[in-house]
């Protein structure tokens, strides 16, 4: 394994905290979806910047929103340091540096997580403007810019990768890597596979949604993950999809749970 840059406690602690972050992002979204999914419009969905909404309208929530901002930074700063110094030794093979590009580009999502987790506390992440997310905002940007249409195109066409590898991850057992699953945490295992695939399964699908977009130049075909949830739900057994996408994103808060208390570090 390569040598680290930060002592290994701090890297430990610094994982802990991020993923224990991570976990309740998850949590909340999906928390957010039940409450939503009774009285909410067909088109409604809901998003990380949506819970952070939320969680600021509670007493102390501003002080939580921080702290969870933080978490998130430390988050992505463990995965920056895997990819970069390859602490999980998966070496400089076609196979080890998408593993590593995959850790970084994990990092840099929620770097930007956790910069709009920050930005809620000063007030500068309003619900003017354009709605669904992010994603969705990024995306239009870069169709306005020369050859954007094909960049957004790609980008579809490398999230429904991501979503086919999460999948796979699911199916193949490879998520159990370096988690201790002794006692409590075997009889979550299947929980587990549901989410990361259920997770994967929507990755695909804004893809799917951004690929449609970059190849007819249309913006209104790009949709982020909340507009993708509110489009499951127009669908024909769509409030049923709905739940199951909402347990989905619940469990792989569960999951980032176990990771913050059961990821080894040997």
């Amino acid at each position: 394994m390569a040598d680290k840059a930060i002592p290994a406690p701090a890297t430990e602690w610094i994982a802990r905290t991020g993923l224990g972050a991570r976990a309740f992002v998850y949590l909340a979204v999906a928390w957010l979806l039940a409450l939503g999914a009774v009285g909410a419009r067909p088109d409604d969905g809901a998003s990380p910047g949506e819970a952070f909404r939320a969680i600021e309208t509670q007493l102390g929530g501003r002080i939580l929103l921080v702290a969870l901002a933080a978490g998130l930074f430390l988050y992505a700063l463990w995965r920056f340091q895997q990819a970069i110094l390859d602490t999980d030794a998966r070496g400089r093979d076609a196979k080890g540096m998408l593993a590593r590009l995959g850790m970084m580009s994990s990092g840099a999502s929620y770097l930007l997580v956790g910069i709009a987790a920050f930005a809620v506390t000063l007030g500068e992440n309003d619900r003017g403007g354009s709605t669904g997310g992010k994603t969705a905002e990024t995306a239009r940007w870069l169709m306005e810019q020369p050859y954007g249409r094909w960049l957004v195109a790609l980008g579809g066409m490398t999230l429904m990768a991501i979503g086919c590898a999460q999948a796979w991850r699911a199916s193949s057992g490879q998520w159990k890597r370096s988690l201790d699953l002794s006692g409590w945490a075997a009889s979550l295992t299947g929980f587990i596979a549901f989410a990361i695939a259920g997770r994967g399964m929507l990755f695909l699908l804004v893809g799917l949604f951004l690929l449609l977009g970059g190849v007819t130049a249309d913006e209104s075909d790009i949709r982020g993950l909340a507009a993708t949830l509110g489009w499951i739900r127009g669908q024909p057994f769509g409030f049923l999809l709905f739940l199951v996408s909402a347990a989905a994103i619940g469990m792989y808060g569960m999951y980032s749970g176990v990771q913050s208390l059961r990821y080894t570090f040997d």
